[in-house]
């Protein structure tokens, strides 16, 4: 509804009021000059919002994150852009900007962006554990692509109290044809029920619920779960095989020399950027000039490095 929608309506109720009747006056003003104002207020700012739980007045387009090298040390929120780079021997060939602070939800597009810049998929991806969510890996598998991407748990897998841990499924034996689980006291965990999650990109969780007959008198029960019954887990399948893949692969030779070589190739252009080149702020405001901004940067990156890179190679032929 228009301003001058709004106008008319008041105007109609506000002259019709008899003089005497002050508290329906005195409503109607407050609708008029409170309410309603801010109601108009409150829908602008949602529809800035979009899809985001913030945005900065200075900057609508920004959403607010959490600083790592935050000056005062406690955690303060300010007003930022996720920058993705893709980048092979330390060149970028490819960045995006994100408005969503966490990394999960920033694979996809990122890797839809880099099609349409070099006009084809990479044949691998190596990416840390923000990236190892059942969805990208499934995006990853969909699309032909080798995904040397860690999950949130690799690094805990290998230690002595993960191991040792009788209450981690990771830690128990499943029956693929009788579709059971059995924990590390011999008891069975029998499928119940599924239930499903569709998450805000449309992707469908699957997660499948087992419980036990019976943990009565069972020795491990006390290290197995707090629970007063019987022990009952809820489990994603397609993550598993898809833990047990990216496990497999990072795990091989091969695999661990790809991701041994992500922490001198992004990880150093970005200490390039903003350690080297002092380059720890936007000095523009908006995607449209921030997305440009990054440009120029990542451009500027590239012609010094190939400058570095040509002065290495004469001075090896001149020795």
């Amino acid at each position: 509804m228009s301003k001058s929608s709004l106008r008319r309506i008041f105007r109609y109720f506000y002259f019709r009021i008899k003089p005497k009747d002050k508290p329906l006056k005195k409503a109607v003003r407050k609708l008029r000059k409170d309410l309603l104002p801010r109601l108009q207020k409150y829908e602008r700012y949602q529809k800035l919002l979009g899809d985001r739980n913030s945005f900065s007045k200075t900057d609508p387009e920004a959403t607010f994150m959490r600083m790592k090298e935050d000056h005062m040390r406690n955690g303060q929120l300010k007003p930022a852009y996720n920058v993705q780079i893709g980048t092979e021997n330390q060149f970028i060939l490819t960045y995006s900007i994100h408005q969503r602070p966490t990394d999960t939800r920033c694979l996809e597009p990122h890797l839809e962006k880099s099609q349409q810049i070099l006009g084809k998929w990479p044949k691998t991806v190596i990416a840390d554990a923000g990236y190892g969510s059942e969805e990208n890996y499934a995006y990853l598998e969909n699309r032909g692509i080798q995904a040397v991407v860690k999950y949130g748990s690799y690094h805990k897998e290998k230690t002595k109290a993960w191991k040792a841990n009788v209450g981690k499924i990771e830690n128990w034996t499943y029956d693929t044809g009788e579709d059971h689980w059995v924990c590390p006291a011999g008891n069975m965990l029998r499928f119940q029920r599924e239930s499903k999650e569709t998450l805000e990109s449309g992707y469908e969780i699957r997660r499948r619920h087992y419980r036990s007959s019976s943990c009565e008198g069972c020795p491990l029960k006390e290290r197995c779960t707090k629970a007063a019954g019987n022990r009952e887990v809820v489990v994603s399948l397609e993550r598993l095989r898809y833990q047990n893949q990216a496990r497999k692969i990072l795990r091989s030779e091969e695999g661990y020399a790809l991701a041994v070589r992500r922490m001198t190739e992004p990880e150093s252009v970005f200490g390039q950027l903003k350690n080297n080149r002092g380059f720890r702020r936007f000095l523009l405001r908006g995607m449209e000039k921030v997305t440009l901004e990054v440009g120029w940067l990542s451009l500027a990156h590239n012609l010094l490095k190939q400058a570095a890179n040509d002065q290495k190679r004469r001075a090896a032929i001149l020795q």
